[in-house]
């Protein structure tokens, strides 16, 4: 059955994996732009366009890129997965006095470093309280208010101090308030509805024009084509080495390569592992090769009656070959997965990762016993349905597209038929019409891009079904609803692995996701940029933005 595998992949081909070579589609740098010094200019790729440029509502990897230069956060973290200062003082812990736990909840404090919004305009503890206040009115359409629903009150008794009370003992604390928001501007759109039950905060003009409180300020968008940013002066921290940013929007990884090369970008993030050895053989760049916590998986609707049947989701995963994938298509380069936890992480279990062997000799048995028979064609049938699904991805992902198309083999060879539907990334993800959200899927190919902390009860909580949250697969378990909260309500290491240790056993068992590969994730940068320190977890490369700067 090995050999089977290997002559699939072996047999398919395509063009795209060819050597990339310019073309007479070239673009120029930006006019007036200059290339070194105190005005040089960064460009950067990004592959999806944002939904949005409101972190609050938006919940895609591009939208975090395209805000984490204009917002600042209280907390962030750095490319060695450690908690570090942003906005804050210090990193509050129990240690340093900054986390208080009490019989019912603990206390966290911050102390505020002397920063103002781009328009001039102070930030204070009040602007964080709204940020709170924004996560928690229920006529927003946050992606999560995951953590925001613990606090039951927070004090701002001067502005530079945070007092924010917790209901309960909240573990991954330093996970929240990612992105301050102005109140003073902000505060109208929240109070008014355009209709009821949905805050025009949703709609707000600043969600394609926002000011904040980073270290660039926001310049414009162009759909389609880029995002502009321009240096903050009067930013609170380092200031910015560059005289601005642009990120520009590339869905086409050929293309990207090809402005690679020409130097009209300057970093090429999240580059195609398909252009591997054509980017390590490029003069003048530097390839980035960062093991990371997100991970290639695919999600089950398990609003659908046919994979509602445990033994159609162990078949298809008995049926996938994980390690095939990864040494074929991935270059060995994104090992496999077998749990949403890292096994980076303190928390992983390893357990698990013999839980389904690539068997489909067996994946058959399941499907015999639940019923399904094949049919002339190969494809299994009951009470005159067929055994058939469609797989949703992003467009423009040449590993994901080929992914697809080898499980769609995989499948057929145990008598699933697969159909391939994809979608561009904010038809996908969008809120609050897009399929993951409206549950208009069968399976979804897609990546989580996760924080340093194991928290994950965003994901399978059911009380986290959208719109509440992101348990995407509409999965629901007493058990797991139990462990997702205890998990949460402690901040001890230990007790905390036991728990998502025995989460991760349920979550392999039931198989409402079934995780595929740990991204290591390439980015491209010429040499001319230093200070880039590509960032593995969901904090992204532009965390430290303020410190890149140009050497021609």
């Amino acid at each position: 059955m090995r050999t089977w595998a290997a002559s699939l992949l072996l047999g398919i081909t395509f063009p795209w994996l060819a050597a990339c070579q310019p073309d007479k589609g070239e673009r120029p740098r930006q006019t007036g732009e200059s290339k070194s010094g105190a005005g040089a200019m960064v460009i950067v790729h990004s592959q999806q366009e944002p939904d949005s440029l409101n972190r609050a509502i938006s919940d895609m990897v591009a939208s975090t890129d395209a805000t984490t230069p204009i917002m600042s956060g209280l907390i962030t973290v750095n490319d060695r997965m450690e908690y570090i200062p942003d906005l804050a003082v210090a990193v509050p812990t129990v240690e340093n006095g900054g986390v208080k736990l009490k019989a019912n909840g603990m206390v966290v404090t911050y102390q505020l470093k002397q920063a103002k919004f781009h328009d001039g305009q102070a930030l204070t503890s009040a602007d964080v309280k709204f940020s709170w206040e924004v996560y928690m009115d229920p006529a927003v359409q946050v992606s999560s208010r995951d953590g925001y629903d613990k606090i039951s009150k927070i004090e701002t008794p001067d502005p530079q101090t945070v007092v924010v009370h917790f209901k309960t003992v909240y573990g991954p604390y330093l996970n929240l308030f990612g992105a301050i928001f102005p109140r003073h501007l902000l505060e109208a759109d929240r109070k008014k509805h355009d209709k009821p039950g949905d805050s025009h905060f949703n709609h707000a003009a600043w969600n394609r024009q926002p000011i904040g409180s980073g270290p660039f300020k926001f310049k414009e968008w162009v759909s389609g084509d880029h995002i502009s940013y321009e240096a903050n002066p009067e930013y609170y921290g380092t200031k910015p080495k560059l005289a601005g940013l642009i990120m520009r929007i590339v869905p086409d990884e050929n293309t990207a390569f090809v402005q690679l090369k020409s130097g009209d970008l300057d970093i090429y993030q999240h580059a195609a592992l398909t252009q591997y050895e054509q980017l390590k053989a490029l003069s003048g760049i530097v390839l980035h090769e960062t093991p990371s916590l997100s991970y290639e998986h695919v999600d089950f609707n398990l609003q659908n009656p046919r994979l509602q049947d445990l033994r159609v989701r162990q078949a298809i995963a008995l049926a996938v070959n994980k390690r095939e994938i990864s040494q074929r298509i991935y270059k060995g380069l994104y090992p496999p997965a077998y749990s949403d936890q890292s096994p980076l992480s303190y928390v992983y279990n390893s357990a698990v990762e013999s839980k389904y062997p690539f068997d489909p000799a067996k994946a058959r048995q399941l499907l015999d016993a639940a019923g399904w028979q094949p049919g002339s064609d190969g494809i299994r049938s009951k009470a005159g349905q067929r055994l058939s699904f469609k797989i949703t991805s992003t467009t423009g992902r040449k590993p994901r597209e080929l992914t697809e198309q080898v499980l769609m083999a995989y499948l057929k060879a145990i008598g699933i038929e697969l159909q391939i539907d994809n979608v561009p990334g904010p038809k996908l993800f969008g809120r609050p019409d897009g399929l993951l959200h409206t549950g208009n899927y069968d399976l979804a190919l897609y990546a989580w891009v996760t924080s340093p902390d194991p928290n994950n009860i965003f994901l399978w909580n059911s009380r986290q079904l959208p719109p509440n949250g992101q348990n995407y697969t509409r999965y629901r378990n007493p058990e797991v609803d139990k462990l997702t909260v205890l998990g949460n309500a402690t901040v001890d290491r230990t007790e905390r692995s036991k728990i998502y240790q025995r989460l991760q056993e349920i979550l392999a068992d039931e198989l409402p996701s079934l995780p595929l590969l740990f991204w290591t994730t390439l980015d491209a940068v010429n040499t001319r940029v230093k200070g880039f320190k590509p960032n593995p977890t969901s904090a992204g490369n532009f965390w430290n933005c303020q410190e890149w700067y140009v050497v021609d």
